[in-house]
């Protein structure tokens, strides 16, 4: 962050964790961070998925929580504190009073996990990704392709 302030947007059980106390404390300790939950966030990333993108004044709400808060107005910088929040970040930016950069720890999980499993022994070619859903509900065709777009082509049920 340029200007020494930083929002996490994530779930309204994620910003009060104590690890996010600790990561803040560890790696951004000379800034201003400001926390948001959003469980409609959550909510609007799903219906994303689902084929239903939701209305840029849902979006505008979700972020205006975070910046409309008091040092608000400094932050250059969202932490994306939610599996799901980088499936609506273009919304987020779109509605965003301001530019902003946006940060989700994707590329980062994957790094570990790939430390964690390069001596393991794997396939030579990728089995079918899996979508496991609970319930008895129907997936709807434009879930099943969005899925597939991300490379779960299977979908059970648990």
């Amino acid at each position: 962050s340029l200007s020494r302030a930083i929002g996490v947007l994530g779930t309204d059980a994620t910003i009060r964790q104590p690890y996010v106390d600790c990561l803040s404390e560890k790696f951004a300790g000379d800034c201003l961070v400001l926390r948001h939950g959003s469980a409609r966030l959550v909510e609007l990333a799903e219906a994303s998925l689902r084929g239903d993108p939701g209305t840029p004044g849902e979006y505008a709400t979700a972020i205006d929580g975070l910046l409309d808060q008091p040092g608000g107005e400094r932050i250059d910088t969202v932490v994306l504190a939610c599996t799901h929040f980088p499936l609506v970040v273009e919304q987020l930016a779109a509605a965003s009073p301001r530019p902003l950069a946006f940060v989700h720890g994707g590329e980062g999980i994957a790094r570990r996990i790939a430390h964690l499993t390069a001596s393991q022994d794997w396939p030579e070619t990728a089995p079918p990704g899996i979508a496991l859903f609970t319930g008895n509900e129907p997936v709807a065709p434009e879930l099943a392709k969005r899925l597939s777009d991300y490379g779960l082509s299977r979908i059970d049920r648990f």
